[in-house]
């Protein structure tokens, strides 16, 4: 099955102040488009195909497309859910009912420019959540190309900071092999590549060509586990590729962003910015080894 990390969901409740706040860490934010008949409207942070979507309640009388996004407002800002890409939703839909996995039917989506054309549009194609552990889950079919779906800003790829792309999503899950087990089987995957544990977490990767995803449970007390208490399975943290960490953490230092002390790991150098920069989005900058 050809699929790809699309793009990430993060809840926000003023957008234009985290278009400010993601400004001032150094992503190039897209202009304002809005759902019609969703109830909701966003700004992008593109990388190529990956991308995030800043989302907000816009006209909650319209009907939100999704309503928990309202109760995740009201708890919190952050990872909200994330959609899986594919060049063909249509067979992949045949291909989950053929394997049992509960799907429902493609429908049509559009994103609407400020002056109320239509930016581009798409089909998606939602999931049933036990299907896939750790995040509500849809796929979803890009009518348009990438380049021609982001005219503004200018270079849209291309942030100051010095990130090149998403390395890896973290789900927070309460048995990581089996989560992987479930993705594999909802998915049709052929493969699952183990990734090192630390001493608090069991840690299993997904290899989706562009990006990763992990899935996290803990092994005792620690951050994961007080999350999983707190919120259950959901993302956990969102980590991008750089390519110069040190660069990367001037340019943060200047714009009066702290971040957390240099580690390595497996996947190479790394950085920690606080959830409150961007958000409630827990950022780990990365420079692959």
């Amino acid at each position: 099955m050809d699929l790809y990390l699309d793009h990430m969901l993060i809840g926000v409740r003023d957008l234009s102040q985290t278009a400010r706040d993601y400004n001032k860490l150094g992503f190039k934010v897209t202009p304002e488009g809005r759902h019609p008949g969703r109830g909701t409207h966003n700004r992008l942070v593109v990388f190529g195909p990956e991308y995030l979507e800043l989302i907000s309640i816009h006209d909650a009388s319209q009907g939100l497309f999704r309503p928990n996004l309202a109760p995740f407002l009201k708890s919190r800002e952050g990872l909200f859910i994330f959609a899986m890409g594919t060049f063909d939703i249509n067979a992949i839909y045949a291909e989950m009912q053929a394997r049992g996995v509960a799907a429902k039917t493609p429908v049509p989506g559009s994103r609407h420019a400020e002056d109320g054309s239509t930016a581009y549009s798409w089909a998606q194609m939602e999931i049933a959540e036990d299907a896939v552990p750790g995040s509500q889950t849809f796929a979803i079919q890009h009518n348009d190309s990438f380049d021609g779906r982001y005219p503004e800003p200018p270079s849209a790829t291309e942030h100051p900071n010095g990130v090149t792309g998403i390395h890896h999503l973290a789900l927070a899950v309460n048995d990581a092999d089996a989560a992987a087990q479930a993705w594999k089987r909802a998915f049709g995957l052929t493969s699952i590549s183990q990734a090192p544990d630390t001493p608090e977490t069991r840690r299993v990767r997904l290899d989706f060509g562009n990006c990763a995803l992990d899935m996290m449970s803990p092994t005792g007390p620690g951050p994961l586990a007080d999350f999983l208490k707190s919120h259950g399975e959901a993302p956990y943290h969102l980590a991008f590729e750089v390519a110069d960490l040190d660069s990367t953490a001037r340019f943060m230092n200047r714009q009066g962003a702290t971040v957390g002390s240099r580690n390595e790991d497996s996947d190479g150098a790394r950085l920690d910015l606080d959830a409150s920069l961007a958000s409630g989005v827990p950022i780990r900058l990365i420079q692959q080894n």
